[in-house]
């Protein structure tokens, strides 16, 4: 009979339902130790195998995740500890952001059953242990194996070194049962703008290069690496005042400005105990940003939207809330002590930070994963006295005080970030956001016309599709003005001018659709062409199912119809194979000729079938 104190199998499942938000926030756990580690580069690695699936389909879906870093590595019991969950050597670094002994093990196991590590110092050979899910709840692996040396396997050293660092770790996360999403590209895809955000200042100050690339895996032996799927990530900054960021460029001359402005910094004492009782002091920093006047000014000039609509609003969209950075890396955006009508209209426009250091951990409640701070939430004083058995928030606040609790600190920081959110809010009120001549529509989809509607949907649309492993041919991140306007003028044959007009503006929605009507004599009632990333969609206005039709519907009909054949435009953008892609445009004349010869004798004056 079995009577330990603990199950294996109850304690492994336990850890392994960690709280890690995603696969992004997972590999994150790693980076931190790539940077502590004193790495200048870190590599994500997503190998990718062939599976067949129930329906008899052989799509590429990830099989192994791998982490590689040039840090200085670790020596065999550096290793074995930084394996054990609670061990690592961090804990009495106060500036790292390490410092749980949690991060390797708990991070691995979130997303798989099986993690291998080879790490190798200057001048030594690399030694490998591992931890294995099953291993351990049977009671097969109790200890973490005893770290031996051993070469990195030929398939990764090929694959991921073109010259093997001096020191450096490999990880590597095989029998995966755990990730958020299945593709190299869609992990790309959720992990860019997170990753980004979270290391934006180590990126900016050339600390580090981070990397994302896709490999296939070529039998037991070779990884053969994706051309296209290879990233470097770009900083991602929710304040707006860093250059070189994932940003688009900003349009005319701002290009070498920050969209952004600092508008406040105030620094804040905060007090904590260590372990003996002495009180020692750290400061919390709150900066404050908010958009130039002077840029969205420049941008509503021709945008046919709200400033939310355009690719920069919709950027700006994604980092909305209070950045909590801690040690120099952002622990999360909480968008709670933004209020609803300010997270919804105007609340992308502005920027708040707050930072501390390490040793303020335990007042803020930082979570082992370095997901969150929990006790930074708006707090609403007036309830929370009463409850306490107050009769005043001065009283409460006093009594906090007196018994050094850590919350009288917290309700500092928390005052302080309400003071700045309101009067962030009031600055607002004198920056427009409306296109000129259009102040007064409800919402953006008031300001746009259904093909641009359309086009949005359909922009969306290819984005989801590329997240599922669905690539479009010649696809890019951004459009470029000079190829955008030399097709327009191609294809629309538009003059110069009004193709540069067409070009702001689709450069300004930020899709890469876009929706014409244009007169041609092809038989087709539509055309579709696609170059350097932009997907051209023309409804021929001489066609009779256009003026029968077409341009009688609503709005919403006609938003509805024309993204019904962006979906069209779509398809033929992911056929690769040649001959199926001369079917498709073959279909596409022929049916137009049909549905002339259908409708010139088919309808009477009133389009009603006789």
């Amino acid at each position: 009979m079995n009577n330990r104190f603990l199950s294996a199998e109850m304690v492994i499942e336990s850890l392994r339902d960690s709280g890690f938000s995603n696969t992004a926030y997972a590999v994150a756990e790693l980076i931190d130790n790539s940077l502590q580690a004193g790495a200048g580069k870190v590599e994500l690695g997503f190998i990718e195998e062939q599976c067949k699936t129930a329906t008899g389909r052989f799509p590429y879906t990830v099989s192994e995740i791998a982490i590689w870093d040039n840090g200085r590595g670790m020596d065999p019991e550096t290793l074995r500890i930084a394996m054990q969950f609670g061990g690592g050597k961090h804990r009495d670094d106060e500036a790292g952001m390490g410092k749980f002994g949690m991060g390797l093990p708990n991070s691995s196991i979130s997303q798989c059953k099986r993690v291998d590590v080879w790490s190798w110092q200057k001048n030594s050979d690399a030694h490998y242990t591992y931890l294995d899910v099953d291993e351990m709840k049977s009671g097969r692996l109790e200890t973490v194996p005893e770290p031996k040396k051993k070469d990195i396997p030929e398939a990764y050293a090929k694959a991921f070194f073109s010259k093997k660092p001096e020191s450096g770790t490999l990880v590597v996360w095989s029998k995966l049962d755990r990730l958020s999403w299945k593709t190299g590209n869609s992990i790309y895809r959720h992990c860019e703008n997170l990753v980004g955000r979270m290391y934006r200042n180590f990126i900016c100050e050339d600390k580090i290069k981070i990397y994302s690339k896709t490999y296939r895996k070529v039998g037991n032996e070779s990884l053969v690496e994706m051309k296209r799927a290879s990233h470097l990530f770009k900083a991602n900054d929710p304040m707006y005042l860093l250059k070189g960021t994932s940003l688009p460029d900003l349009p005319g001359g701002y290009k070498k400005e920050t969209f952004f402005e600092l508008t406040d910094e105030e620094n804040i004492a905060i007090e904590y105990s260590l372990e003996g009782g002495e009180v020692k002091r750290d400061n919390v920093r709150i900066k404050t940003s908010i958009v130039k006047k002077s840029i969205a000014d420049e941008i509503l000039k021709k945008a046919t939207s709200k400033l939310g609509g355009t690719k920069w609003g919709k950027h700006c969209s994604r980092n909305i809330g209070v950045s909590i950075v801690r040690a120099n890396r952002e622990l999360v955006l909480n968008n709670q002590f933004l209020t609803a009508t300010l997270r919804e209209n105007k609340g992308r426009f502005i920027g708040i930070e707050m930072s501390f250091p390490p040793t303020l951990d335990a007042v803020f409640g930082v979570t082992n994963n370095k997901q969150n701070a929990v006790r930074l939430i708006p707090y609403d004083m007036k309830p929370i006295s009463v409850e306490a058995g107050f009769d005043s928030e001065r009283e409460y606040l006093r009594d906090l005080d007196d018994n050094g609790d850590p919350l009288s600190q917290v309700l500092k920081v928390v005052s302080v970030i309400k003071k700045q959110i309101s009067a962030l809010s009031k600055q607002l009120d004198h920056i427009s956001v409306e296109p000129k001549g259009r102040s007064g529509s409800n919402s953006d989809v008031a300001d746009k016309s259904p093909e641009e509607l359309a086009a949005g949907v359909a922009t969306h649309g290819s984005e989801k599709r590329e997240m599922e492993g669905h690539h479009a041919k010649g696809k890019v991140d951004h459009l470029d003005k000079e190829d955008i306007v030399e097709h327009l003028i191609k294809k629309v044959r538009l003059l110069h001018p009004e193709a540069e007009r067409v070009a702001d503006r689709l450069l300004l929605t930020g899709n890469h659709f876009l929706i014409e009507n244009f007169a041609s004599d092809s038989e087709a009632f539509f055309d579709v062409s696609t170059s350097k990333g932009l997907t051209l969609v023309l409804f021929n206005t001489n066609h009779i199912f256009y003026d029968k039709f077409l341009k009688k519907l609503g709005a919403e009909e006609l938003e509805v119809m024309q993204t019904a054949i962006a979906g069209f435009a779509r398809v033929m953008n992911e056929t690769t194979d040649v001959a199926r892609l001369r079917l498709l445009n073959s279909a596409r004349r022929d049916w137009g000729v049909v549905i002339s010869d259908f409708l010139a004798g088919g309808l009477d004056e009133d389009n009603e079938v006789f």
